[in-house]
This record gives C-alpha cells, sequence and structure tokens, in this order.
C-alpha cells in the first residue's frame, strides 16, 4: 500500500502527502471504531444468547425431574399390582391343591368302582350290563373332564408365572436403567411401559380365564380397578406424549441456539481480525507518513497486539524488515491468535484433572485481564492523552483489586462448602433427635410394662399373704399349736373373718386386673401373633381371638387358672418389656469425633470440592498479596522517581549557584582593576575623588561646571568605563532572573511531586490498614475455630461421662433382672432408672448450651 501511494503521488509535495496520509489515518480510525461497536453488540448478543440457553437448560432438567417422578410412581403402581397378582396366585394355588385332592379321591372310588364291577360282570344279565355301561360312562366323563380342568389350570398357571416374571423383569429393568435427556431412551422408556401393561393385560386375561374355569369370581371389583387403571394409563400416556413433544422442541431450540452462538463466535473472530490488520495498517501509514513530532514519537513506538501497551523496544525500526517476512509474521500471528481463541471444552478441562470451580475461577480472571488489555489498546489506537504512568497506575489498581474480588469469591465458596457441612450436620442431628425420640418411646414402652408387671406381683403377693393368713387361722381352728379358750376362739374367728375378706379383696382385684390386661392385651398380642403377608389378608380363612370372654368371671371364684393365667400375663409383659428393649437403637455421639470421622467413608466429590474450596482461597489470598506488593513496589518506583527529580533540581541550583559565583569573582577582579588604574593616575585630587566615587558608584550627578576642567579624551573613558559596567550589571540581572525562575519551576514540580508522594502515603496507609484488618480477621477466625474445638472437648467428655454412668446403671440393672430373689424388690428401682434416663435424655441439650455460654462467658 505504501509502494502503490509513494509511485502515484511521488511528483506531489510533502503537504499533499501528508494530508493524504492523515485523511486515511481518519478513515481507518473510523472503521476502528465502528469495529470495536459491532464487537460491543455482539458481545451482548452472546451474553443474551448464553442467558437464554442457561434457561433452557434449566427448564430441560425440571422436565427430566418431572419425568422421572411420573415414572417413579407409575412404576410403584405396577409393583402394587405385582403384589397383588402375587396373593391371587397364592389363592389360586391353594384352589388348585384342594382340586387336586378331590381330583385323586375321585379317581380312587372310580377305580374301587370298577374292580365291583368287574367282580359282578359274570352275574347280570344283559340288561343291567348295559345299564352299569351307562352308569359307569358318567363317572368316566366326570374324571376326563376334571383332569382335563386341571391340566388347563395348570396351563394358565404357568402362563401366569410366566407373565409375572415378564412384567417383574421389566420393572426392574425399569428401575436399573439410568434416566438421560435424548428422545431415543424415552421413546425406549415408553416402549418398555407399553410392553409392561400388556403384560399386565395379559396377566389379567389369565386369571379371568381361570376364574372361568373354576366357576367363580374372585374379585367383583377387579373390573372396575382395571378400568380405573386403563383411565389412568391412558392418560399418562398422554402426558408421557406432551413432555415427549415439549422436550423435542427444547432441544430443537437448543441446537438453534447453539447455531446461533457458533456463528456470533465466528462474526467476533472475524470482527477481531479485521481489527488487527487495521492496527497492523495504522501502524504502517503512521511509520511510514510524516507527521508532527509528537505523532513521530508515538508512531516509532509501536502497539503490542496482545497487551495494547507501548513497546519500549526501539530495534525494529533500527532494523529494516523485508516485505516477505513481514507476510509471514503476519500469518504466524493470525494462526496463532486464531487457534487461541478456539475455546476449551468442559471435557477437556475435566480431562486434564482441573475442578470445574478451578477452571471457572481461572478462566474468568484470564477474561478480566484480555478485557482491560482491549480497553487500553482501544483507547491508544484513539489516541488518547493518558499518560504512562497513569496506565501503570490504573493496571497495578485494577489487578489489586482484581485479586481482591478473586480473594472475596473463593472465601464465599469456602463458606457455601462450610454452610452446605453444617447443613448435613443439622440433618444428622435431627435424625439423631429422631432416634432419642424413638428410644424414649421404647422406655416409655418398658416402663408401662415394668409397671403392669409390678402390679400383678403385688397381687400375686397379696393373694399369696391371704391364702397363708387363711391356713394359719384354720389351723388355729384346728386347735394346732394354740390352748383352747374363749377369747382365743374369738380371735380366732376375728382372724378367719378377716383372712376371708383379705382374701375376697386380692381376688377381686386380681379378676379385674385380669379382665383389664384381657381388654388392652389379649387382643392385640392375638392380633399381633398373625402374618402380616399381602396375599394371606385376601384368604378366605379369618383369624379368630384366642383370648376367652370374661365378662362373668366376677361372678365365680378366684381359681388356679385364673392365677396361672395372671402368671402367664406376667411372662407375656416381660416378653413385650425384651422385646421392646431390642428395638432400642444404638445411639452414636452427638459430636462428630475427628478420628472415626475421617475413616467414615466420604464421597470424593464432596472431599475434593472442599480441599479445592480451600486450596482456591489460599491461592486468591497469595494472588491478593502479590498484587498489594505490586502496588508497593509501584508507590517505591514512584518516591524513587521524585527523589530522582529533587536530585536534578539540587544540582541545576548548583549549576545556578557556580556561575553566581564566577560572576562575583569576576566583578571583584574588575573592582582591583579600576582602583589600581586610580592608583597609578596622575590627575588631580578632585580627579581622583571623582574616579573613587565613579568606582563606587554613589556618585552625584555632574554639572556643565563640574565638567568644563575634564577633556575629551578623559570623558570618553569615563563614558565607555560607565557603558561596560552597565552591560555587566544588565547582565548579571538577566542571569538572577533567569536563575530565579528555575528555581521557581524546580519548587513548583517539587511541590507536585510531594503532593503526589502524600497521596501515595495516604493509599499505602490505607492497604496497610486493609492488610491489618485481614490478619485481624484471620485472627479472630483462628479463634473461632479454638473455641468451637474446645466446646467440642468439653462436650464430648459430658456425653462420655454421661454414657459411662448409663453403661453402670444398664450393668446394675441387667444384674438385678438376672438375681430372681431380687426382681420383686428392683421393679421400683427399674422405673425409676428408666426415669432416669429419659430426664437425662432430655437434658442433655440443656447441659451443652449451659457450658457453652460458661466457656463463652470466660473468653475475651
Amino acid at each position: 500500500m505504501n509502494s502503490g501511494v509513494a509511485l502515484k503521488y511521488g511528483n506531489d509535495s510533502p503537504a499533499e502527502l501528508s494530508e493524504l496520509h492523515l485523511a486515511a489515518l481518519a478513515s481507518l480510525k473510523g472503521d476502528i471504531v465502528e469495529l470495536n461497536k459491532r464487537l460491543q453488540q455482539t458481545e451482548r448478543e452472546r451474553d443474551l444468547l448464553e442467558k437464554k440457553l442457561a434457561k433452557a437448560q434449566c427448564e430441560q432438567s425440571h422436565l427430566m425431574r418431572e419425568h422421572e417422578d411420573v415414572q417413579e410412581r407409575t412404576t410403584l403402581r405396577y409393583e402394587e399390582r405385582i403384589t397383588e397378582l402375587h396373593s391371587i396366585i397364592a389363592e389360586l394355588n391353594k384352589k388348585i391343591d384342594r382340586l387336586q385332592g378331590t381330583t385323586i379321591r375321585e379317581e380312587d372310588e372310580y377305580s374301587e368302582m370298577r374292580s365291583e364291577l368287574s367282580q359282578s360282570q359274570h352275574e347280570v344279565n344283559e340288561d343291567s350290563r348295559s345299564m352299569d355301561q351307562n352308569s359307569v360312562s358318567v363317572p368316566e366323563n366326570q374324571s376326563t373332564m376334571v383332569t382335563a380342568d386341571m391340566d388347563n389350570c395348570s396351563d394358565l398357571n404357568s402362563e401366569l408365572q410366566r407373565v409375572l416374571t415378564g412384567l417383574e423383569n421389566v420393572v426392574c429393568g425399569r428401575k436399573k436403567s439410568s434416566c438421560s435427556l435424548s428422545v431415543a431412551e424415552v421413546d425406549r422408556h415408553i416402549e418398555q411401559l407399553t410392553t409392561a401393561s400388556e403384560h399386565c393385560d395379559l396377566a389379567i386375561k389369565t386369571v379371568e380365564e381361570i376364574e372361568g374355569v373354576l366357576g367363580r369370581d374372585l374379585y367383583p371389583n377387579l373390573s372396575e380397578e382395571r378400568s380405573r387403571w386403563e383411565k389412568e394409563l391412558a392418560g399418562l400416556r398422554e402426558e408421557n406424549e406432551s413432555l415427549t413433544a415439549m422436550l423435542c422442541s427444547k432441544e430443537e431450540e437448543l441446537n438453534r441456539t447453539k447455531a446461533t452462538m457458533n456463528a456470533i463466535r465466528e462474526e467476533r473472530d472475524r470482527l477481531r481480525r479485521r481489527v488487527r490488520e487495521l492496527q497492523t495498517r495504522l501502524q504502517s501509514v503512521q511509520a511510514t507518513g510524516p507527521s508532527s513530532p509528537s505523532r513521530l514519537t508515538s508512531a516509532n513506538r509501536p502497539i503490542n497486539p496482545s497487551t495494547g501497551e507501548l513497546s519500549t523496544s526501539s530495534s525494529s525500526n533500527d532494523i529494516p524488515i523485508a516485505k516477505i517476512a513481514e507476510r509471514v509474521k503476519l500469518s504466524k500471528t493470525r494462526s496463532e491468535s486464531s487457534s487461541s481463541d478456539r475455546p476449551v471444552l468442559g471435557s477437556e478441562i475435566s480431562s486434564i484433572g482441573v475442578s470445574s470451580t478451578v477452571a471457572e475461577h481461572l478462566a474468568h480472571s484470564l477474561q478480566d485481564c484480555s478485557n482491560i488489555q482491549e480497553i487500553f489498546q482501544t483507547l491508544y489506537s484513539h489516541g488518547s492523552a493518558i499518560s504512562e504512568s497513569k496506565i501503570r497506575e490504573f493496571e497495578v489498581e485494577t489487578e489489586r483489586l482484581n485479586s481482591r474480588i478473586e480473594h472475596l469469591k473463593s472465601q464465599n465458596d469456602l463458606l457455601t462448602i462450610t454452610l452446605e457441612e453444617c447443613k448435613s450436620n443439622a440433618e444428622r442431628m435431627s435424625m439423631l433427635v429422631g432416634k432419642y425420640e424413638s428410644n424414649a418411646t421404647a422406655l416409655r414402652l418398658a416402663l408401662q410394662y415394668s409397671e403392669q408387671c409390678i402390679e400383678a406381683y403385688e397381687l400375686l403377693l397379696a393373694l399369696a399373704e391371704s391364702e397363708q393368713s387363711l391356713i394359719l387361722g384354720q389351723f388355729r381352728a384346728a386347735g394346732v399349736g394354740s390352748v383352747g379358750d374363749q377369747t382365743g376362739d374369738e380371735n380366732i374367728t376375728q382372724m378367719l373373718k378377716r383372712a376371708h375378706d383379705c382374701r375376697k379383696t386380692a381376688e377381686n382385684a386380681a379378676k379385674a386386673l385380669l379382665m383389664k390386661l384381657d381388654g388392652s392385651c389379649g387382643g392385640a398380642y392375638a392380633i399381633t401373633g398373625c402374618s402380616v403377608q399381602p396375599w394371606e389378608s385376601l384368604s378366605s380363612n379369618s383369624h379368630t381371638s384366642t383370648t376367652s370372654s370374661t365378662a362373668s368371671s366376677c361372678d365365680t371364684e378366684f381359681t388356679k387358672e385364673d392365677e396361672q393365667r395372671l402368671k402367664d400375663y406376667i411372662q407375656q409383659l416381660k416378653n413385650d418389656r425384651a422385646a421392646v428393649k431390642l428395638t432400642m437403637l444404638e445411639l452414636e455421639s452427638i459430636h462428630i469425633d475427628p478420628l472415626s470421622y475421617d475413616v467414615k467413608p466420604r464421597g470424593d466429590s464432596q472431599r475434593l470440592d472442599l480441599e479445592n474450596a480451600v486450596l482456591m482461597q489460599e491461592l486468591m489470598a497469595m494472588k491478593e498479596e502479590m498484587a498489594e506488593l505490586k502496588a508497593q513496589l509501584y508507590l517505591l518506583e514512584k518516591e524513587k522517581k521524585a527523589l530522582e527529580l529533587k536530585l536534578s533540581t539540587r544540582e541545576a541550583q548548583e549549576q545556578a549557584y557556580l556561575v553566581h559565583i564566577e560572576h562575583l569573582k569576576s566583578e571583584v577582579e574588575e573592582q582591583k582593576e579600576q582602583r589600581m588604574r586610580s592608583l597609578s593616575s596622575t590627575s588631580s585630587g578632585s580627579k581622583d575623588k571623582l574616579g573613587k566615587e565613579c568606582s563606587d558608584g554613589t556618585a552625584t550627578p555632574l554639572t556643565l561646571a563640574e565638567l568644563r576642567p575634564y577633556n575629551e579624551s578623559e570623558l570618553t573613558a569615563e563614558l565607555t568605563n560607565a557603558l561596560r559596567r552597565e552591560k555587566k550589571l544588565k547582565a548579571r540581572v538577566q542571569d538572577l532572573v533567569s536563575a530565579l525562575e528555575r528555581l521557581t519551576k524546580s519548587s513548583e514540580i517539587r511541590h507536585q511531586q510531594s503532593a503526589e508522594f502524600v497521596n501515595d502515603l495516604k493509599r499505602a496507609n490505607s492497604n496497610l490498614v486493609a492488610a491489618y484488618e485481614k490478619a485481624k480477621k484471620k485472627h479472630q477466625n483462628k479463634l473461632k475455630k479454638l473455641e468451637s474445638q474446645m466446646m467440642a472437648m468439653v462436650e464430648r467428655h459430658e456425653t462420655q461421662s454421661l454414657r459411662t454412668e448409663l453403661c453402670i446403671a444398664s450393668s446394675e440393672h441387667t444384674a438385678v433382672d438376672n438375681d430372681p430373689d431380687r426382681q420383686l424388690q428392683s421393679k421400683e428401682p427399674a422405673g425409676r432408672f428408666a426415669l432416669c434416663t429419659m430426664a437425662a435424655v432430655l437434658l442433655l441439650p440443656m447441659q451443652i448450651r449451659g457450658s457453652a455460654r460458661r466457656y463463652r462467658s470466660h473468653l475475651p
């Protein structure tokens, strides 16, 4: 281009060439501004499309979650139907067994009838023989029909087993299959559900055929349920089709968005290449065309296209570069820029082994750096008047702020992960509270059973004591061990009456307790003794209660069977209490033991996320410290420049003082010469006096009368001396004025530098205050961590001590249970132990909070 311009306008004047160059520069700058605007517009469109893409992905994930919920509900319904079919199969198996038993009995009867008929065949006539044959044909037909029915039932049973096996396989395969986002897999899931429904329909038809063969309908409401299920299946199919259509539309929209994104990226790359080409052309035009000294100096320092900064090396201007080498260099840079503009995919990042959060932070920081470089490059291309020092200051401050932002982001990520961990701990604590509640319920039930046992034991003891007193009274009434006396007989009768009353009271209390136990425990134990299989609930055999009615037991006497029943109830209550104790859960500590917590298998992703967050926080802290060090280095460099400028002003003052000293020395020498001439002159005293006054410069103006006695030669000599002295004084005044101007300029520059230095010191002071605040926060975090560790140790010690107390109490309780002589005496302590255990469980959080408050009160 430059060579063409030179050939075309070779004969023109330099002014026209400079105008042409300036016009070309203006057009190139306009193109660059327009391209920058288009680039910003495409970037805004790209951001908008990225937001739309993220929204579409969120909607797609929401639809997939809804689809998974629907499929899970459908799977649960299929499992329920399979369970019902299992119950039907069990019922049919029972009926088939009964039919097989009746068939075997009929075949035995038929064989016996055949033997009897063969024995009486020779004794009857032909008519009776024909009648016997007719009578025998009837059971034969019946037996063949029964056997055919049995074969048909066995075939239908095998077919039903096959259909149910296929249905279970479909449901299990549906459970094990992983959900994906493609339409083909959704269609495959729909086909699987359709085949499962067909299997269910086939199973229902098989059951209907079996019912038709057996002669009666087992479940009359099955047809209604079937119609209801068919309606639900049709609704689910319609919903599935609508979800599939919506998913297809979302995928099409996603593909269109991706295509638009690719087109925008290509347009952006093309605009960037165009900007680089225009910048290179602008540099070449500025390097070849004549311009002002400021433009020449700026053009002689080319722009770095990657950073937008001025290059300080002048070797590129000193050594000429050939056109071929220039083109090769441009093509290489274009290929490098095109290869560097290629986006890095997520699979490549994951294959390298870098976490997604780390890659996101690094990419964000690189993008910020590239944006800053583009801004500086655009400012320089527009010819901004910003100085390099200001640009450098802006870069340092921006880097420091970016590092601070990244550090805060990493701290936010760490706090987020810590919050998730606290949430998991809260969930664990809620589960632990549920376990405590279940254990408290079990202990309450065990306490209730223990109280009932104690009450039964007390009644047995009262019965035994009343029986013993009755036997003692009978012995005394019989005269065993006593002297026959009237007062003694009256006492014996009163004793017998009292013993009968006590016996009656104890028997009534025992009967009332038996009635209460029969009403509260008997039916429940009879019900819990049965099986809870789903198919057995559909059987025709109903469960009957094993307990007998005790409504009229109050009118009867208390017998040994009633006493044995009371003992059986006591044993049953003991068994129930033991069963309740077996349901008690093992409670772990409410605090996390670090040793046991590390041993527990934990998800690798959670551990890696936490480690990556900590590493990212440390990395961002180091980056922030590095940015602060760079800022301090920049301030020190500015201080160094200020000191150098101050030193240069001192050197200028030194030069001015040296010139002033030389001038004063020359004046002293001139005065000495004048004095020597005045002493050597032979003029009169008046002339000497006039010469002295003139040499001192303090003489009064001369009059004509005083000038008359002088000659012309003397006057001319005096005038020339006066003119020479005047010139010297003017030169001295001029030197003093120039020195004064230099001093004022240097003082102004020094004042400006001192103001900048004060501002830099203020900024450094603010940075130091921020660093102090950060160190203070770190110290506070360490103190909080130590506080939490100390609280955990205190609470762990309290829980361990409570555990040891509970273990000691439980061991004592088991020792009492093993000793039959001490069982009656230890019922009340056992109840107290259960109540103490519940109170300890309820008071444990209050003790923990109290210890935490006491520990916080001791902290500074």
